[in-house]
């Protein structure tokens, strides 16, 4: 009986390490970056890291009453959100300064990214309502700005609208609005969405009915075999 017993136990613990590796390849690959909205965020001189991040896995949406970076921007309400496939980024009352006697105004600024789950695509759109540099030199920014347009404030700054930047993976940064102040290593970015070229919905780890059925018989197939061996060794003992 002690050596049925024996038995039965590491027969159990293969059972337990067969059915483990079966899970564990069910398991989805490494997760990519999350997904990922911000209201602001600025290098150089004055160095200021994402505000208001929504992150999806993580946390969103995110909403602030408010965001500044000294010396550079001050804006009214934020909200940033992120999901599976999207992310978003909408700022109000923006107010960013390009020098002592310039600065950028905008009502709303806005970016989003998506990822088609059909085309395998990931797109982005940004949008600024009553946006205008204000100061030496007026000028008007395009409400729906086409990708990566440029406009260059002479001696002060170049200003991108709807900047978007793809990754070697894939994924896409949309920037609202990106300043790059010339004769300075100091850039400002508003509004940026972050998007993967992939669904980062979670993935069950047995997807589908069919694969738990195989889980199921495969461990049934090894159950009996287990039964087998045992069965076999008791009738050598008691022959012995």
């Amino acid at each position: 009986m002690r050596f049925s017993t024996r038995s039965i136990g590491r027969g159990a613990g293969a059972l337990a390490l067969a059915g483990g590796v079966l899970v564990a390849t069910a398991l989805p690959a490494a997760a990519a970056s999350p997904n990922r909205a911000y209201a602001a965020t600025s290098g150089g001189p004055i160095s200021h890291g994402p505000i208001g991040q929504a992150t999806f896995p993580g946390t969103s949406p995110v909403t602030l009453g408010s965001a500044s970076i000294s010396g550079l921007l001050t804006t009214g309400v934020v909200l940033d959100a992120a999901g599976p496939t999207s992310a978003s980024s909408t700022i109000h009352n923006v107010n960013a300064s390009l020098g002592k006697l310039v600065a950028l105004t905008a009502g709303t600024v806005h970016s989003a990214c998506s990822f088609n789950t059909n085309t395998g695509k990931v797109s982005g759109v940004a949008a600024i309502t009553n946006g205008k540099v204000v100061g030496v030199v007026p000028i008007t920014l395009n409400s729906t700005p086409p990708p990566n347009t440029k406009i260059v404030v002479p001696g002060i700054a170049t200003i991108t609208l709807n900047r978007q930047t793809t990754a070697t993976d894939g994924t896409l940064t949309v920037q609202a609005i990106h300043v790059s102040l010339l004769g300075s290593t100091q850039t400002l970015s508003i509004g940026v969405s972050v998007c993967n070229a992939a669904d980062l919905a979670p993935v069950p780890i047995l997807p589908s009915r069919s694969a738990q059925i195989a889980l199921g018989a495969v461990l049934l197939l090894m159950l009996f075999g287990l039964g087998y061996q045992v069965s076999t060794r008791r009738r050598r003992t008691a022959s012995a």
